[in-house]
């Protein structure tokens, strides 16, 4: 009888001798997690500053953050805040980390929601493609990433395109998305885009 054998390259050998990267990417998923926390938060504050109040049915939904390993292979940190997802409607915002890839901010409505917004989103058109923000055009409602086919730049769309993926499509999702590389800039860009997002959606300005 043949035993079992572990098959490891002369590289997947020395990482595993390495416990470091481990624990470096620990302290990285731990900061991670600290920082959605502080997010959270400032969304928050800022209904309370300058944002139109959310409807009770929403509002009543506290945040919640979840935590996982395997999105495409990757760890991952998502904060969903307002997240209210039921059989007649959607209304999300969901930031995200991506280990490997990028952060984001999507807007996600449908059902009574997309109805009650869709005409405030085309009026942002111009804003959205000066934003650089891009649109889901594809048929998934629950693709994540960008680089899937399933998304366009607002800017890459005429008015006109723009208007009839909004109100035809079942759904509207519209992202903003950000290099991981620029660590410093990313907390008050992020809670920017959720302010433009809620502008958008016409729980702003």
């Amino acid at each position: 009888m043949n035993s079992a054998k572990i098959r490891l390259s002369g590289e997947e050998q020395l990482q595993v001798l390495n416990g470091d990267w481990i624990l470096t990417k620990n302290r990285i998923l731990q900061e991670i997690d600290l920082f959605f926390g502080k997010l959270q938060q400032d969304q928050q504050n800022l209904f309370a500053q300058s944002l139109k109040k959310l409807p009770e049915s929403v509002d009543t939904i506290p945040p919640k953050i979840s935590r996982g390993e395997n999105f495409g292979g990757l760890p991952y940190r998502v904060l969903d805040y307002p997240r209210c997802f039921q059989p007649s409607g959607i209304f999300a915002v969901r930031t995200l980390f991506w280990w490997g890839h990028f952060f984001s901010v999507t807007l996600h409505l449908s059902g009574s929601w997309k109805t009650a917004s869709q005409e405030a989103v085309i009026r942002h058109y111009r804003q959205l493609k000066d934003w650089g923000f891009l649109v889901c055009t594809g048929a998934d409602p629950w693709q994540q990433d960008p680089a899937s086919g399933q998304y366009q730049l607002v800017g890459q769309l005429s008015l006109r395109a723009f208007e009839k993926i909004t109100r035809e499509q079942s759904f509207i999702k519209l992202v903003a998305k950000h290099e991981l590389a620029d660590w410093e800039q990313i907390p008050g860009r992020l809670l920017e885009d959720f302010k433009r997002l809620m502008e958008t959606a016409g729980y702003a300005g």
